[in-house]
């Protein structure tokens, strides 16, 4: 990577508050619930900018619970030369309306990134209060148009950017840059400019707690997953552990989520990762996501020594036909016997399944429940299936409904209705009802009731449940599913 002299320039990253919205895949008990995550894609790029000696202010509107006027006054305070956000394509508008309010009282560039940008990059800079995109890696593209920025330098000669002329006011898309072929030459995320503090998920155990990439990219191709097909490129063991180490004797953190789409792909790497943290006697637990036909006994158990207490598998449904559908190529039965390693292994299984697949029927979901149930995950959580840009399946709803439902939202923002699954003919009525009954019997067992209360080791934790619990019971959905027949 190139390496540039940007000192003397200020740039403030803003990580805004979310919420649910029409689209969102989670229910509105879970999604207010689930934790305080930090934003592990604009802290990498505090690290990047920090290489090439640009002075970087971290402002996490929402672990802080800052208001407008409270940010203003930091970025006030800070100065900074350019104020940089990262941006989603389903929470688009809930961003923009944060890049509006605080240009209006700090009137400086604002720089947005993202792998949104690289989906709808014209489309997202017709809104004015954008000033440049940058798309594909961090890496690759925002110190270059710093660099550009500050010398005079022509953009059109870069690739990876998204920009209006000043002259003509067109809009100038460059295309993507290329990827970090090494990714363990990245910075490391900027952890120091954020209270670690104030993080957590619903079921972390530990203060203080983050995110960790040791990966990026997916070899596998399954339809609902924007990473599917994306060259893998791992980090090396030894990098991985030294920011583990580095995060537990610098900042505390004891807790690590990590947030790979498919961590144990290459098992051998996995048991190096897990072999040095045991080594170094580092007092950290961690969990990860990976597949149920990524795994092996020695791997489990090389993982439980290292740390692991939770793995998070993408089981997605109880239907043969779904999973097939899904390109999921494990089966239901070799399922059941990688969750039982895993717990054989004392690690908890945290399974992912989804409501409204292609082929969905009433049926198929009381199939999934029942498989939920039967797996005895130590958790579970069920999402609506929503069709996202970049996808197989969101080229699905395209052939299907003859439109790109995400291109005519972001160019205009009353275009905001519920989106069709494809190949599914629920409802978005019985699809939002079935996935609050899912929770409702998945976590309203008293077997499983008990078991969560045994394990819990902080007040905090108890609260939290308790919180999630009633709010499930109590929160209307916007259908009846208690006449529906899931018996």
């Amino acid at each position: 990577m190139e390496r540039f002299d940007l000192r003397g320039m200020k740039v403030s990253l803003v990580y805004p508050p979310y919420g649910a919205i029409k689209n969102e895949p989670g229910i509105k008990a879970v999604k207010e619930n689930y934790g305080v995550f930090p934003s592990l894609s604009l802290l990498y790029v505090a690290g990047c900018l920090e290489q090439h000696g640009v002075e970087v202010q971290f402002i996490d509107v929402n672990a802080e619970n800052l208001s407008v006027e409270e940010t203003v006054q930091r970025l006030q305070e800070f100065g900074p030369d350019y104020v940089g956000y990262t941006i989603t394509t389903y929470l688009f508008y809930q961003t923009l309306s944060w890049v509006k309010a605080l240009k209006e009282q700090v009137d400086v560039p604002v720089i947005v990134g993202g792998v949104h940008m690289g989906m709808y990059p014209k489309e997202s800079m017709t809104h004015e209060c954008l000033d440049y995109g940058v798309t594909g890696e961090a890496e690759m593209t925002l110190p270059h148009l710093l660099h550009a920025l500050h010398t005079g330098g022509e953009l059109r000669d870069l690739t990876g950017l998204v920009y209006r002329d000043p002259n003509t006011r067109e809009i100038i898309y460059t295309g993507n840059a290329p990827t970090l072929a090494n990714i363990s030459d990245a910075a490391r995320p900027a952890r120091h400019l954020q209270d670690n503090s104030l993080y957590y998920s619903f079921i972390s155990k530990y203060k203080n707690f983050s995110c960790l990439m040791t990966s990026r990219g997916c070899p596998y191709r399954c339809i609902f997953c924007e990473q599917g097909g994306l060259k893998f490129r791992p980090r090396t063991p030894m990098d991985v552990v030294d920011e583990i180490e580095q995060g537990y004797r610098d900042h505390g953190i004891r807790e690590y989520d990590f947030f790979d789409s498919a961590f144990t792909i290459q098992k051998d790497r996995v048991i190096e990762i897990s072999n040095e943290i045991h080594r170094r006697k580092l007092d950290v637990i961690w969990a990860a996501r990976t597949r149920v036909d990524c795994v092996s006994k020695e791997m489990l158990q090389a993982m439980a020594r290292g740390g692991c207490v939770r793995i998070y598998y993408g089981l997605e449904s109880g239907n043969r036909e779904i999973l097939r559908t899904l390109l999921k190529a494990a089966d239901l039965e070799q399922a059941k016997r990688t969750v039982q390693e895993t717990k054989d292994a004392n690690i908890d299984v945290f399974g992912y399944f989804m409501v409204g697949n292609p082929g969905e029927t009433v049926h198929t979901v009381r199939q999934t429940i029942r498989y939920a149930i039967e797996l005895d995950c130590d958790y579970a959580q069920f999402s609506k299936v929503t069709p996202m840009p970049g996808t197989a399946l969101y080229d699905m709803y395209v052939k299907e409904y003859g439109e790109d439902y995400w291109q005519k939202y972001i160019l205009d923002e009353s275009y905001d209705s519920y989106i069709p699954r494809p190949g599914c003919d629920m409802s978005e009525t019985e699809i939002q009802a079935l996935t609050q009954l899912a929770y409702v019997r998945f976590y309203y067992r008293p077997i499983f009731a008990a078991k969560t209360m045994g394990r819990m080791k902080s007040w905090h934790e108890v609260r939290r449940s308790m919180s999630t619990a009633w709010q499930m019971l109590v929160q209307k959905p916007e259908g009846q599913y208690q006449e529906m027949d899931l018996s």
